[in-house]
């Protein structure tokens, strides 16, 4: 489960105090750090519905690892784990690029790069990343994409705007990781604390294309269609972002 959280530069330095809230909401004294998998129940329900009513916009990619592990892509071959977050990174930064670059067009302001901070993460190389997120605007840009997709938006991301944070020490991380562990939550049907509900309370912040699904965009679930299907029990909360499961 990866997540975005979207904020315009105008109100960055409000997030710190929109943590601030949610640790007093849930007498998280002791720490400013709000992580989700120590809430209660009733709390996360409380972080979720307090995290909806902020100006932000929530971008979620949702892979199914079961069905996934053995896809094969033609051009790209078998990917190993990290060839395959670099690959769900793309699909997220795709939506989050896209729609800063229409929300730019939208507000007839000149587009303008954002400021990328990613969650420190055991193992991962993070100057490979940049490097791959570098070679990825070139494609896009020449039209030499290895692969039909959307690639990333132009000018929204530059290298020197990217950074790579521990989850403590940035208030708009621990924001992000409360989306992803709630539809973690939601998606995860063999879970102990399997619930629909924080996930579904985030509805009104989760990005969409103008009046279009939430599906595809906002919530991105791999495997697409064409590669196979999810389990039933999982799939609810998909459904109730506008996810379709019928066989055609």
């Amino acid at each position: 489960m990866l997540s975005a959280i979207v904020v315009s530069a105008a109100r960055d330095g409000e997030v710190v105090d929109w943590v601030a809230d949610m640790g007093e909401a849930v007498r998280n004294r002791h720490s400013r750090v709000i992580h989700y998998r120590n809430l209660s129940d009733p709390n996360r329900e409380a972080v979720s519905r307090m995290l909806a009513r902020k100006p932000v916009r929530i971008f979620i990619v949702a892979s199914h690892k079961d069905t996934m592990r053995n896809h094969q892509n033609q051009k790209l071959g078998r990917a190993n784990d990290k060839t395959f977050y670099n690959w769900c990174l793309r699909i997220l930064l795709e939506r989050v690029t896209e729609w800063c670059y229409r929300k730019c067009i939208a507000d007839g302001i000149e587009v303008s790069p954002a400021r990328f901070v990613f969650s420190e993460r055991g193992g991962h190389n993070y100057k490979e990343l940049r490097a791959y997120l570098a070679k990825l605007e070139a494609q896009t840009l020449t039209r030499t994409l290895k692969l039909d997709a959307k690639g990333l938006a132009p000018g929204i991301i530059v290298n020197s705007l990217c950074d790579v944070r521990p989850h403590a020490d940035i208030a708009g991380l621990q924001l992000a990781d409360v989306a992803a562990s709630a539809f973690f939550q939601a998606a995860c049907s063999t879970s102990k604390r399997h619930t629909l509900i924080p996930a579904m309370n985030l509805r009104p912040r989760v990005a969409r294309q103008n009046s279009k699904p939430f599906a595809g965009f906002g919530l991105m679930l791999l495997p697409f269609r064409h590669q196979g299907t999810i389990p039933e029990s999982d799939q609810p909360i998909f459904r109730h972002y506008g996810y379709d499961f019928r066989s055609n």
